[in-house]
């Protein structure tokens, strides 16, 4: 479910042509176009859907909105 979230959300994010979530090593891979928008922008992006990105903090209020699954340590048990 936080692959989904995050990769529907990000296809929304002006100028992004695709992203892909590494649930493994927790990597968002983003092909953007460079005139429309920036890394900074991308990273702001995911943290108002309630993740960190990079040295970025989540948004608290988004982060609560996640369903129990997309919270810290939901994946632990996963491997």
């Amino acid at each position: 479910m936080c692959k989904v979230t995050i990769e529907e959300d990000m296809a929304f994010e002006k100028g992004v042509k695709s992203s892909t979530l590494d649930l493994d090593t927790k990597v968002l891979t983003v092909a953007y176009n460079a005139k429309k928008t920036s890394p900074d922008k991308i990273r702001t992006r995911i943290t108002k859907i309630g993740y960190n990105a990079d040295s970025l903090k989540r948004d608290p209020k988004a982060y609560e909105k996640l369903p129990a699954c997309c919270k810290d340590g939901a994946h632990q048990d996963d491997h």
